[in-house]
């Protein structure tokens, strides 16, 4: 994988979940100490930022780093991302709420293997 398409999918999941969060960029870029036009060159995959940049977003974001970085290789693409914002979405809901988004995604996937 060459490291622009790397600091693409990176941008991607970054965005993804700050987009899940239902956060801005300039509220993502406050809340990590950087510049907005730094994050959105960040989500953008135009700079190849620190090991510290990305420390500093996923802190801000309140996810582990290792989700900043999470991808499968040789996919992607649209159905990816929307993968990752819908997660976002489902961790911030309370208990409750997860245990029936859970189930009510159990029944459509079982309802999806038998078309």
């Amino acid at each position: 994988m060459k490291t622009n398409q790397m600091l693409k999918m990176i941008g991607e999941n970054i965005r993804s979940i700050r987009k899940g969060k239902k956060l801005s960029q300039e509220e993502l870029a406050e809340a990590s100490d950087m510049h907005p036009s730094h994050i959105s060159d960040i989500e953008n995959g135009k700079v190849n930022a620190s090991i510290s940049a990305y420390f500093q977003i996923a802190k801000a974001l309140d996810v582990p780093l290792s989700e900043l970085v999470k991808f499968t290789i040789g996919k992607g693409g649209k159905s990816d991302s929307d993968l990752t914002e819908l997660f976002s979405l489902v961790r911030g809901l309370d208990q409750k709420k997860k245990i029936v988004f859970v189930s009510a995604s159990r029944g459509l996937i079982s309802g999806l293997e038998k078309t």
